[in-house]
C-alpha cells in the first residue's frame, strides 16, 4: 500500500513537472487594414489595426492627419506624433476596445458572426468576389451593420456601419488586408521613446457623440478647404 502511494506521488510530480515545462501558448494576433468612405465627408483615409492578446494598436490617417491609439499593460494612449505627446485615457474608456473604433471582426470572422447573432441574407458579388451577406447590431457601439464575407476566403470584404444622418454618419469600410496569426512585435504596442505621457484633456473626454460629430465635420471641412486652396 505504501509503495503504491509513493508511485502515485511520483507520477503526479512528473505530470506537474511536464505541465510547468511547457511553453505558454502564444497570444492570438490579428492585423487588418481598411479604407473608409463617409456619406458626409467622402474619403476618410485608411485605418489599420493590430491586436495581440490584450494589446492593441490603431492607426488612422485622414487628410494627412495621423492618429495612433495604443493599448498595453499601462493603459490606453492617444499618440500625437506632431508634438511627441501620449495622452492617457481614463480607466474604463472604450477606446481600448477595437470594436468601439470599428464594429467589425477583431478575430475569427466565423466566431464573430456567431457572437453578434448575425443574420444571413444570401450572397452578393463585391469587387468580383462572391460574398455571404450578414446583418447584425453591434453590442459595443449599438450600430446596425451589414458585412460581406468572402464565400471562399471566409474573410471580411466590406462593412457598412449605418448612421442616422443627424448625430452619427454612415461609413463604409473596404478591407484591403485581414490576417489572422499576423506578426505583431511587442514594440508596436509601446509608447515611442521621447514621448511625454499626459492625462487626456477633459474637454476631449467629456464631448457627447453629437459634439464629436460636429467637431469632426468642422475639422474635415477645414482640411478639405485648405487642401483645395
Amino acid at each position: 500500500m505504501k509503495t503504491k502511494s509513493i508511485l502515485f506521488l511520483l507520477c503526479a510530480m512528473l505530470s506537474l513537472g511536464g505541465a510547468y515545462g511547457k511553453k505558454p501558448p502564444k497570444p492570438y494576433t490579428i492585423h487588418y487594414e481598411v479604407k473608409l468612405q463617409s456619406a458626409s465627408f467622402g474619403n476618410m483615409g485608411t485605418r489599420k489595426l493590430w491586436v495581440k492578446g490584450n494589446k492593441m494598436r490603431w492607426e488612422s490617417k485622414s487628410a494627412n492627419l495621423p492618429i495612433h491609439i495604443i493599448k498595453n499593460d499601462k493603459g490606453v494612449f492617444l499618440l500625437h506624433p506632431w508634438n511627441d505627446v501620449a495622452a492617457k485615457y481614463p480607466k474604463g474608456t472604450s477606446r481600448g476596445n477595437p470594436r468601439a473604433l470599428l464594429p467589425g471582426p477583431t478575430g475569427s470572422p466565423k466566431v464573430f458572426l456567431k457572437a453578434v447573432n448575425a443574420v444571413k441574407h444570401g450572397q452578393e458579388t463585391i469587387d468580383n468576389k462572391l460574398c455571404d451577406v450578414y446583418t447584425y447590431t453591434d453590442q459595443v457601439t449599438k450600430r446596425n451593420c451589414r458585412i460581406w464575407i468572402g464565400a471562399r476566403s471566409g474573410k471580411p470584404v466590406r462593412l457598412l456601419v449605418k448612421g442616422d444622418g443627424a448625430k452619427v454618419d454612415t461609413v463604409t469600410a473596404t478591407y484591403t488586408k485581414f490576417v489572422e496569426g499576423a506578426n505583431a512585435p511587442d514594440s508596436l504596442f509601446e509608447i515611442p521613446k521621447g514621448y511625454t505621457v499626459r492625462p487626456m484633456p477633459a474637454r476631449d473626454r467629456d464631448l457627447t457623440s453629437k459634439d464629436k460629430y460636429k467637431k469632426a465635420k468642422k475639422r474635415f471641412e477645414q482640411l478639405n478647404k485648405n487642401k483645395s486652396s
